[in-house]
């Protein structure tokens, strides 16, 4: 029974420390478990939020990278593009970020969080709600609906940032809280090795139970340290890759807005450069179109090494020729190594520094038509990847875009310049044409005297020459005297007649300059000075059995010069007499005047006559233009009439006329009241 006793003794604290070292094992272990559970679901949860809010962002740079590009391609002017289709789908995107940026706020974020992301809700909603006023104002007043959006970029900016730093907090916060569940695992592990250590000592096996418990625990923490490093470096490198996609669409937008700006085609191709540089690997980079002939494509604008090479073409029958295949598919080409290199080595020579090893060539395609083709090139062999590839093509639609407008402008500028030159050559020939009329008209009306006069003359001389040698030979009789003497007055009678007929055609032709002396300017009743035209016609007027009815209202008086008034509508009503009515007999003649603004007349003369033809109507008042030059008319009546009333009295004289339905004068004449 002692043997028992005592070993119940030896037992019972071996059993006790037993037991308590089950049960200290059995908690601590479910401290362990419990622990690494919410450390698992801290970074879990923390991770889940990250990665959708990184999603989230991303979706917020494409959707403005969509607005940004229909805004670029809007101001390019293709119709093609549906504005509603595209308004109505940006529309639905914005509506989807809002819902799942809730849906994070409701999930996810923490108390702090919250108010930054009702912040960001209201920015959507008002970008929503530009969305649509943009889709109203976009085929109203483009300029100002650009002027309008812009500020919507520093918009996203913003949203863009704020995101960021959620998504950074999110990480860190991940982050502190795994450190300070491992903490507390740490410390758990301390109080249970101390515990058992005060209980167990003494015992090895307890002891060597301890151990292995203690070597469990820690790679048990080294593992859970090693998921969230590795965690939070994924959750790191996801947001370095969002932030980088977010700036290349932001550089992307920033191309596309720098190209479509300008016209200039140097331009357009510097800004080309300069962003795609900016962009992808680039060495060397080129642009080129095809020439007139189809024969050559001509490199217009070719960098290589920041060197601008001078223009050079390669002709488009060489079948290997990288740019030929490009231009002829209507496809990209990408070329590698040797083929690169042999390409460059014909254009440029040995090319100094590092060796050209792999290039692209796209090309430039706007409504199915090739425009030209750009060349990106790199001394790296891997330089053109899917995502450098997508970013260049890209690029080259802004490109194609601007390129075409450019060209587009360069052909209207030389197209206006050459209808400016045709104008010119056109008005030159006018005057030309209305010179050689004056001088024909000159010529004809003066040789005709002339030739009379000298015709009488030379009669005159040979009549005298006769008298001189009948008086000579003693032949001279008093009847060949009386003979000659009457012939001979016959003679001086139609010199004088013609002399005078030629004197009173140089004073017309002289009429045709207005002198520019300045007449006296009086108040002049226009009823009055309308009468005595009327009364100095009215011989005329019963001759050709002309009806003419008088018409004066208000009682106008005019400050101008009378004297000019009263010979420009002499010659129209002589004008009107001569050519209105043809050979038929009879008509009607309206002359009417009443007041204008300004102390100023207005005076037509109307008829009912035969009118003018319409490719006679636009040079009646040009200098000897007449229909009737074969009864005696030199065509200098509306001529002086035109310049009296446009130089002298300062007013201006339309004809207005239809074939067969009458001729109207009108005549506007201002007050000369100093």
């Amino acid at each position: 029974m002692e043997r028992i006793r005592v070993g119940l003794r030896i037992l019972a604290p071996v059993l006790g420390a037993g037991l308590l070292m089950v049960a200290l094992f059995g908690t601590g272990e479910r401290t362990l478990h419990r622990l690494t559970g919410a450390i698992d679901q801290i970074v879990d949860r923390n991770l889940a939020g990250s990665v959708k809010l990184s999603d989230i962002n991303t979706r917020v740079q494409s959707v403005n990278a969509r607005f940004n590009r229909l805004l670029a391609v809007k101001s390019a002017g293709r119709q093609a593009v549906d504005v509603d289709a595209e308004l109505a789908a940006i529309t639905a995107q914005v509506n989807s970020l809002a819902s799942d940026l809730q849906s994070y706020r409701d999930i996810y974020a923490t108390p702090a969080q919250r108010p930054r992301l009702d912040e960001i809700l209201r920015n959507l909603s008002d970008y929503k709600s530009a969305v649509a006023w943009v889709g109203s104002m976009l085929g109203i007043d483009f300029a100002s609906t650009v002027s309008f959006i812009e500020p919507f970029g520093e918009v996203f900016n913003r949203v863009q940032a704020e995101l960021t730093g959620i998504v950074a907090e999110t990480g860190k916060d991940a982050q502190l809280q795994a450190e300070e569940a491992t903490r507390q695992a740490e410390s758990t592990i301390r109080t249970f090795l101390y515990s058992a250590v005060a209980v167990m000592l003494g015992i090895a096996l307890l002891a060597w139970l301890i151990g292995r418990y203690q070597q469990r625990l820690r790679i048990s923490s080294e593992m859970l340290r090693q998921q969230v490093e590795e965690r939070t470096a994924e959750l790191r490198k996801a947001n370095d890759g969002l932030a980088a996609s977010a700036e290349t669409l932001r550089q992307l937008g920033d191309a596309g807005l720098a190209l479509t700006a300008t016209l200039d085609l140097a331009q357009v191709h510097e800004a080309l450069y300069h962003h795609l540089s900016g962009l992808i690997p680039m060495d060397a980079f080129g642009i080129a179109q095809l020439s007139g002939d189809g024969r050559d494509i001509v490199f217009e604008h070719f960098v290589l090494n920041g060197h601008v090479l001078p223009t050079f073409s390669r002709s488009t029958q060489g079948a290997a020729e990288p740019a030929v295949r490009a231009m002829r598919l209507a496809a990209e080409v990408v070329t590698l190594g040797d083929d690169v290199a042999a390409w460059m080595a014909g254009v440029a020579g040995p090319v100094e520094g590092g060796r050209i090893r792999s290039a692209v060539w796209r090309p430039l395609v706007v409504s199915g038509q090739v425009l030209g083709l750009i060349t990106a090139q790199s001394e790296d062999v891997d330089a053109y990847g899917p995502q450098t590839l997508e970013i260049l093509r890209s690029a080259c639609a802004y490109a194609a875009i601007a390129i075409a407008n450019a060209r587009s402008y360069r052909d209207l500028e030389a197209t206006l310049s050459e209808l400016r030159a045709t104008q010119d050559k056109l008005v030159q020939q006018e005057k030309m044409a209305s010179l050689g009329r004056l001088v024909a008209g000159v010529a004809h009306e003066i040789n005709t005297p002339l030739g009379v006069v000298l015709t009488a003359a030379g009669s005159l001389y040979g009549g005298v020459t006769d008298l001189r040698d009948a008086i000579a030979s003693g032949r001279l009789t008093r009847a060949a005297l009386e003979q000659g003497i009457n012939e001979w007055a016959d003679l001086a009678t139609v010199v004088e007649r013609n002399a005078v007929r030629t004197a009173a055609l140089v004073k017309s032709f002289s009429a045709v300059a207005v002198d520019q002396v300045d007449g006296r300017v009086l108040e002049t009743d226009l009823s009055v000075l309308l009468s005595d035209v009327v009364t100095l016609f009215r011989p005329a007027l019963d001759r050709e059995a002309i009806h003419l009815d008088f018409v004066v209202t208000d009682a106008p008086v005019v400050q101008t010069v009378g004297e000019s008034l009263t010979d420009a509508l002499t010659r129209i009503l002589a004008n009107t007499i001569d050519h209105a009515f043809g050979a038929s007999p009879g008509g009607r003649v309206t002359l009417s005047a009443t007041a204008a603004g300004n102390g100023g007349a207005v005076i037509t003369v109307a008829d009912n006559g035969v009118g003018i033809p319409a490719d006679a109507l636009s040079h009646v008042c040009d200098p000897f233009f007449t229909t009737a030059r074969g009864n005696g008319h030199p065509g200098l009546g509306l001529h002086v009439a035109f310049n009296q009333v446009t130089q002298r009295l300062k007013g201006t004289l339309i004809v207005e006329s239809v074939e067969g339905n009458g001729t109207c004068v009108t005549l506007r004449i201002p007050s000369l009241k100093g």
